[in-house]
């Protein structure tokens, strides 16, 4: 017989297509549908209003236009204000704003509070100089106590949404004392999972780039050890230019200025120095903690005791950890370096976002990762691109109302608990 023989496919054969088929739609539905699935779940909801709703902005022009209408309020009520900016890029308009309140007779204390290091997170500083400047200004000795404001010290990072300047810089690990001297490769972790933390080309589908980010994660975990991924990252890292928290190779241009206003401050009238430096990002979601620097040898129960405020980390607590530096580390070790006769109070306010858990970290540490990539490699994807934006600015600036009212409440109390202790 002429033509071509076929058999019937056997039981087995039948089954195996059919599952081929299955899979296959299945792989198919997820391309899909799984994208819009994971935005929806990075959607936030809309803020529902309160107190200082209108204190919430986000842009950085929003935040600059507040302050100068904060300026005139002051100086309409009487208040002598004296207002200056410094040019990062005067072409981009960008900016670093400081307010200076002189004390109307003494000079005993200054306080000096910094936004902005970590430029989105200057952000949740502004709401806070809205909150100092609403309720806590108005209780202070103005005879004899300075205020001192130098906002949005990473203007770049700010006005694009990042945690690090126009260089990549991570200003917060900017603030050696000597570069010369300084060893770049102390991070000797980083190298380690380099691949990892700094993945190359544009990411793709947001539902398949899901499922490879935590295969990779796993994979390292086993491999490498989790805690090496956690080392690598909190300290900081030198040699790795488009990586992850980089803290450059000399001194930008925001750090160079702020160590400039920090030797002016040590060698100006003041006696007494406070300085609160505003942070967002790490901790408890709903618990903002004052983060003491590793100079200052006051105890957590100390601390705690001192400030009337349950939530700080002292160098003897369990979570503190070293970087290399940070602001409050440098302003210690200036004063020092010129044998500074000054009383000074350094600290980081950091206000918890994601939280704390083993899987909060897990978050935090993708979605540094994704925008980190997304800078470098930009993804035409948009839904993907919308997923990394939102995840990345609920990193350093939630739009839960109970978030906000909480974080108000605690920098609050924890303002007037530490100038309480601290001013004379």
């Amino acid at each position: 017989m002429n033509g071509i023989i076929t058999k019937n496919p056997s039981g087995k054969s039948k089954i195996l297509i059919r599952v081929s088929i299955v899979l296959t739609s299945l792989v198919l539905l997820l391309t899909l549908v799984g994208p819009s699935i994971v935005l929806a779940i990075a959607k936030q909801p809309t803020p529902v209003s309160h107190t200082y709703s209108e204190s919430f902005y986000t842009t950085y022009e929003d935040v600059r236009e507040n302050l100068s209408r904060r300026v005139s309020s002051l100086r309409q009520s009487g208040v002598e204000v004296v207002v200056s900016e410094y040019a990062v890029n005067a072409e981009e308009n960008l900016y670093i704003d400081n307010i200076y309140l002189p004390s109307k007779g003494e000079k005993t204390n200054l306080i000096i509070i910094t936004t902005g290091v970590h430029g989105i997170e200057g952000y949740i500083g502004s709401v806070m100089l809205d909150v100092f400047f609403e309720e806590i200004y108005p209780e202070l000795n103005t005879a004899n106590t300075g205020i001192l404001i130098v906002a949005n010290i990473n203007p770049y990072g700010m006005k694009n949404y990042r945690r690090y300047n126009e260089n990549n810089v991570d200003l917060n690990r900017n603030f050696i004392e000597d570069w010369d001297s300084f060893d770049r490769s102390s991070n000797k972790e980083y190298p380690k999972v380099e691949s990892f933390l700094q993945p190359e080309g544009k990411m793709g589908n947001a539902f398949w780039h899901e499922v490879g980010f935590y295969m990779s994660l796993a994979k390292e975990a086993v491999f490498t050890g989790a805690d090496t991924i956690s080392d690598a990252l909190l300290t900081g890292q030198y040699e790795y230019p488009t990586g992850v928290y980089y803290g450059g190779n000399g001194d930008e241009i925001s750090t160079a200025y702020l160590k400039g206003v920090f030797a002016d401050c040590l060698d100006g009238e003041y006696e007494n120095i406070v300085h609160i430096d505003i942070h967002s990002g790490y901790g408890p979601r709903y618990n903002m903690v004052i983060f003491n620097s590793v100079q200052d040898m006051t105890t957590e129960a100390e601390a705690v005791k001192m400030f009337g405020y349950d939530y700080v980390i002292a160098q003897d607590s369990e979570e503190f950890y070293v970087t290399y530096g940070d602001t409050t580390d440098y302003f210690y070790r200036l004063a020092r370096s010129k044998e500074s006769d000054k009383e000074l109070y350094s600290t980081c306010f950091e206000f918890g976002t994601i939280g704390d858990s083993f899987f909060d970290s897990i978050l935090s540490l993708k979605y540094t990762v994704d925008e980190n990539r997304q800078h470098w490699y930009p993804t035409t994807n948009k839904i993907t691109k919308e997923v990394v934006r939102q995840n990345y600015f609920e990193l350093f600036y939630p739009t839960e109302m109970e978030w906000r009212m909480k974080a108000i409440n605690d920098f609050r109390d924890a303002t007037f608990g530490v100038l309480g202790a601290k001013l004379k």
